[in-house]
């Protein structure tokens, strides 16, 4: 009597797969409303290690990204790769000129918080621009609004640092320590070039770091007046309204200077600004090389798909 041939591993591996999702299919009705929500996630993981597997025993491999201008993300690299390519030009001295976009603020001065950032190829504060015409197809259209944008930082900090000084409060903030990136670009394009740049640098004085953010913070309103002083007004006070009495500060000057540091040493500032080029053009890398085992593989399958192939009829 013929022996029942054994399976092989990766069969029994795969017989087992498809009782468990049996047995998990049985109990999915029977999970509460959070269960359900954690186990979807833990599959979805489990779907991405699945497709990783088969991609592997799959002898043509993805590509990788496919690059779609089309796509706001694709977008988005783009124009902060463009952003990054242009010269920075000092703070005091920005252009009057038309147009909306997005920019990069840089800080180059001597305060102890920022001693990690200062110099380096890390933005202090990224931000966009938008046109004053949502239908915009000119910088004319789009209004001034980049220049008016930075020059709002310009004056913010010339407040802060006016005030610091006629007080004898120790490292001013200075407009001189300052530069930026500016970039004019099609209505749009900012919205996805700003979160990618957030994204990237995860600079701290932007809102979404959650550390010192403020500077854009304008007056509260009458009904507003119980928010809290922002991080950046603790750290750089003179803007008058966020000097009330009534409010409160956030966070105090040496927790804010503690999670500075704590960032810092968690996210280091680039130095490098080639490095940062590069950073940005990898999301569009695809798989163009085999390894040496690989292509001797390949060539072998060709040539055996060429022998079994028909002689060609005349």
């Amino acid at each position: 009597m013929a022996k029942t041939p054994k399976p092989r591993p990766e069969q029994t591996v795969i017989v087992e797969l498809r009782e468990r999702l049996t047995r998990l299919r049985e109990i999915l009705p029977t999970l509460s409303r959070p269960a359900a929500t954690k186990a979807m996630a833990e599959l979805l993981a489990i779907m991405g290690e699945i497709e990783e597997a088969r991609s592997d025993l799959d002898p043509i491999k993805e590509p990788g990204a496919s690059f779609d201008p089309t796509n706001p993300d694709t977008a988005g690299r783009l124009v902060a790769l463009a952003l990054v390519a242009q010269d920075k030009v000092p703070l005091a001295r920005i252009a009057r000129t038309y147009g909306s976009g997005v920019y990069a603020i840089y800080y180059r001065g001597n305060h102890p918080a920022y001693a990690a950032v200062s110099g380096t190829e890390t933005p202090i504060y990224v931000g966009k621009a938008d046109p004053e015409r949502a239908d915009a197809r000119t910088s004319r259209e789009q209004g001034p609004q980049l220049y008016r944008r930075l020059a709002e930082h310009r004056q913010r900090i010339n407040t802060v640092g006016d005030y610091a000084t006629k007080h004898n409060l120790p490292h001013p903030l200075k407009v001189d320590d300052f530069t930026c990136h500016r970039l004019v670009c099609a209505t749009n394009a900012q919205l996805v070039a700003e979160r990618h740049l957030i994204e990237t640098f995860k600079p701290i004085w932007n809102k979404e770091t959650e550390i010192c953010w403020g500077i854009s913070k304008h007056g509260d309103a009458a009904t507003t007046r119980a928010n809290k002083r922002s991080p950046w007004d603790v750290m750089h006070p003179g803007r008058s309204w966020a000097m009330a009495e009534s409010l409160e500060d956030k966070m105090s000057p040496e927790v804010i200077t503690e999670l500075i540091a704590k960032h810092f040493t968690a996210n280091p500032p680039n130095r490098s600004r080639a490095r940062i080029v590069r950073g940005f053009l990898s999301a569009f890398v695809q798989n163009a090389a085999m390894t040496a085992a690989e292509a001797k593989d390949d060539e072998d399958a060709v040539a055996a798909a060429v022998s079994d192939e028909p002689p060609p009829t005349e």
